[in-house]
């Protein structure tokens, strides 16, 4: 019987298959198995967190390496800052940070929040910091306003990678960096409340998906604490602060809080392991113990101080004894000298000016610098006397005045810039809105008036302050 071509076409197809299914010598059709899981990603990074230098790096620096290579890991450990790293000392401060910056490099400083008196020393100072150290400044909280003439660019947050182990770092600026900061240099500032900053600030680091997030502030860490506690979907880790009474204080849960010591006497040292079972974060505070000197760093302390002392070395007066930090005396020396050199009626500085004692022995410039290590410009302005007795009455003001004050009768007052433009909240540029700068820093009438009064082992500055 002859099959239809449709027919036949249909026998043809169910007699192939089995052949081709069973084909000697062919092997039969498997599904290629998956490819196996990705090793899990390993590593561990040390952390070094530092606080509140105030320009004492290059003198302490080369102890605190020592100790850091010894104990922490260094070089491969990465170094942070909570801030105000350059202004203060006069090692730092009279080389306007250039020493500071040349420490922070060779520790190989990463980051740092930025400080309340970082600006101390004006903008051109700070960018000048800024690139000579390599450092990354943070300040979540401090925007630069849209009409600003220097703006900062301040970033607030960044993703440093070590080993393995991403660390996402956050800085936050203290509530009162407007307020210390001279006006005319903060004008284009903008302060943002730490509950409206964090969020953002934690946003930014998503998409570089950190390990471990870290938050440097230049303030206590408990203005940090109810903000995170009020939000636990916001992951921090570590909170690193300064300005805390006390020793360190570690509150539990699950971010830990710690304040580094204002005077480098200690810092917090932060191990991150990141492994199969996830993410392990360990931290203490470590004090800075007695020992041997890192060589290269303390050649490089002794390079700069020698600057320093061909600067600042020259005589001009002499004490028998010696004044303590506290001494009313030494605030008013200072208070005179800012009087007597301006001509003025009065003078007014701040309590907490003062941030040394004045050793016995020979007086020089270098002294000036660390008793007021601050470059406050001195300007003078007229003033009524019924301001001047409510003056008297605030607790961060010390007062040189006349005898006798006449309520309505004006007085040329001498003070810095610092004071007038808000400073210690006096607020003394509302009551008087006319100054006239005098081009002089501080340190300049102190020096001045030191030389002229020639005190000497026979005539110590003892008998003159009495």
């Amino acid at each position: 019987m002859r099959l239809s071509p449709v027919v036949f076409a249909a026998a043809v197809a169910l007699t192939a298959c089995p052949a081709e299914k069973s084909a000697p010598g062919v092997a039969p059709t498997t599904q290629a198995p998956p490819p196996p899981p990705p090793a899990a990603r390993r590593g561990q990074v040390t952390l070094l967190i530092t606080g509140h230098e105030s320009g004492q790096l290059p003198a302490k620096a080369p102890r605190l390496l020592a100790q850091w290579k010894q104990e922490d890991g260094w070089p491969a450990a990465l170094a942070l800052s909570t801030g105000d790293t350059f202004s203060g000392a006069v090692l730092s401060s009279h080389f306007f940070g250039a020493s500071t910056a040349e420490v922070m490099k060779a520790l190989q400083y990463k980051a740092s929040a930025l400080g309340n008196h970082d600006l101390d020393l004006g903008f051109d100072t700070l960018q000048a910091f800024r690139d000579q150290s390599g450092l990354t400044l943070l300040a979540a909280n401090l925007k630069d306003k849209p009409d600003a003439d220097q703006p900062l660019e301040l970033v607030p947050s960044l993703v440093l990678t070590r080993d393995n182990v991403k660390v996402g770092v956050v800085g936050f600026t203290s509530a009162k960096t407007l307020a210390t900061t001279v006006s005319g240099r903060a004008s284009g500032l903008e302060l943002v409340p730490l509950a409206q900053a964090v969020g953002p600030a934690l946003e930014s680091l998503k998409k570089d998906a950190p390990d471990v997030v870290v938050a440097l502030m230049d303030d206590c860490f408990t203005a940090l604490q109810p903000v995170l506690q009020a939000h636990p979907e916001w992951k921090v880790d570590l909170v690193v602060g300064t300005h805390c009474e006390g020793t360190a204080d570690d509150v539990g849960g699950a971010t830990k809080y710690f304040s580094a010591a204002d005077d480098l006497s200690s810092y917090v040292s932060a191990s991150v392991a990141v492994d199969a079972t996830g993410v392990t974060v360990t931290a203490r505070r470590k004090d800075v113990t007695k020992g041997d000197d890192d060589a290269d760093l303390a050649a490089l302390r002794a390079r700069w101080q020698a600057k320093l002392d061909e600067a600042l070395g020259q005589k001009i007066g002499f004490t028998r004894s010696g004044f303590k930090e506290d001494a009313t005396a030494l605030r008013t020396l200072i208070a005179t000298a800012l009087r007597d050199e301006t001509k003025a009626d009065a003078a007014l500085i701040n309590q907490k000016g003062v941030r040394a004692a004045l050793p016995k022995g020979a007086i020089t410039h270098a002294s000036v610098y660390e008793l007021i290590p601050f470059e406050n410009a001195v300007l003078t302005v007229k003033v009524k006397g019924e301001v001047l007795t409510k003056f008297k009455a605030m607790p961060e003001a010390f007062l040189l005045l006349p005898p006798k004050l006449e309520p309505e009768t004006e007085y040329l007052l001498a003070t810095t810039e610092y004071l007038y433009f808000g400073g210690d909240g006096l607020g003394l540029e509302f009551v008087a809105p006319h100054p006239e700068l005098t081009g002089q820093v501080w340190q300049t009438p102190v020096i001045a008036w030191l030389r002229k009064q020639d005190t000497s082992e026979k005539k110590p500055l003892e008998k003159l302050l009495k």
